[in-house]
């Protein structure tokens, strides 16, 4: 039996660093397997490059399949992130291990930070409760919280990677899955650096160099047979969370305090203050005006994400089981994978949206939906491309 190693990943876009994790994890595999968001992504805005672009990213540079994390779980925290990548590794039944990016090399510290996660004993929740009350925001009590629990500083221990890293931990034990876990280390730049260093440059400093128009700045970070494919794209211009500025305000305006309430995130009062200040410039400005301790810009960039997607509390958490896997692309001289993975597969595979989501149940249809108004919102100029683009064989 062939063995297949997942990774789970956003490529926003590609690079080499990228690159750099396949490589790793197709030296314990026979075939490497991607996960990756679609149309929009964690940090709260529309991916850089459609998923279409980004899956032939990928093929090109050694996955051999390429499946869809539904939009619900692709803009969530890194707890719906991790529960909708992790559920769709188990799901499809074909993959051995999951293999991931992280800062530290200290694999017992991050099983031992996920393990208190899941179960929260007494004294971690006494130390976060204390934490919360001076007004520390959540994610900041909970990491001081952890780093004292296990003996190790925040600094070392909370870095984006390896947040993920111990979600991906806590949901496949929470899952009782016999995948095997495999962390590697990741190279070059911090995941926010934003000044680009060589081939390992962060994704912040490659999205940032081609968003100015700085293409050779980036030129070695990114792998050639996909760098031209990335110039062309943004001559042609790539969405920002601005360009939603209009439909933010209407979708506010039209919801009222009451509405806002309901969407994914919104806690605490804060609708109140989002309808207040939903006189807005420019959306940099809104959030501005909502920022606190307890809501850090990246937060409150995927609510306004969610407010604009109507995706709502009652939509992510609790995270709810994927209901299908759908393929977006797939190697040709790896074919053989599709009849693998719908032969396997726990739930319905969609590789032709037209012909397959009609057999899909309730949620399912309800998910999918979801993600078809993602691409949709993202690129209207090029709409229901969800239908219209063939399976991507390369």
């Amino acid at each position: 039996m062939k063995k297949g190693a997942a990774v789970i990943a956003e490529f926003n876009p590609f690079h080499r660093g990228h690159g750099y994790i396949i490589e790793k994890a197709r030296e314990k595999a026979d075939f490497v397997g991607v996960v990756m968001s679609g149309s929009f992504v964690q940090r709260g805005e529309p991916a850089l490059f459609d998923k279409f672009l980004r899956t032939r990213a990928a093929l090109l540079n050694g996955a051999d399949i390429v499946v869809e994390l539904p939009v619900v779980y692709a803009t969530g925290g890194a707890d719906v992130f991790a529960y909708g990548g992790c559920d769709t590794v188990c799901k499809a039944g074909i993959f051995d291990s999951l293999v991931f990016g992280c800062e530290s090399e200290n694999m017992t510290a991050l099983f031992g930070a996920a393990e208190i996660l899941s179960d929260e004993p007494a004294e971690f929740k006494r130390t976060f409760q204390k934490y919360i009350k001076t007004g520390m925001s959540y994610p900041k009590a909970r990491g001081k919280a952890l780093s004292e629990s296990i003996g190790i500083a925040e600094d070392e221990l909370f870095l984006p990677n390896n947040i993920l890293a111990m979600e991906y931990i806590k949901c496949l034990g929470t899952m009782r899955s016999d995948i095997e876990l495999r962390g590697i280390k990741r190279r070059g730049d911090g995941y926010n650096n934003d000044t680009p260093t060589g081939e390992f440059s962060s994704a912040t400093a490659v999205r940032k160099a081609f968003a100015e128009g700085d293409f050779e700045s980036v030129r070695t970070a990114v792998p050639e047979n996909v760098f031209q494919l990335y110039k062309e794209e943004i001559k042609k211009g790539t969405p920002g969370l601005e360009d939603f500025k209009d439909i933010l305000r209407y979708i506010i305006l039209r919801e009222g305090a009451a509405g806002i309430e309901k969407i994914c995130g919104v806690t605490e009062g804060l609708e109140n203050s989002i309808y207040k200040n939903s006189d807005f410039e420019s959306v940099e400005e809104f959030l501005g005006s909502l920022k606190s301790k307890r809501y850090t810009m990246t937060r409150l960039r995927r609510i306004a994400c969610h407010i604009i997607l109507g995706i709502k509390k009652s939509d992510a958490y609790p995270p709810k089981p994927v209901p299908y896997i759908r393929v977006l692309g797939v190697k040709k001289e790896k074919r053989e994978l599709l009849s693998r993975l719908k032969n396997n597969s726990a739930v319905p595979v969609i590789i032709n949206v037209k012909k397959d989501a009609a057999a899909l149940p309730t949620e399912g249809r309800f998910l999918l939906n979801k993600e078809i108004f993602a691409a949709n919102i993202r690129t209207p100029k090029s709409k229901d491309r969800d239908y219209t683009e063939g399976l991507i064989l390369i």
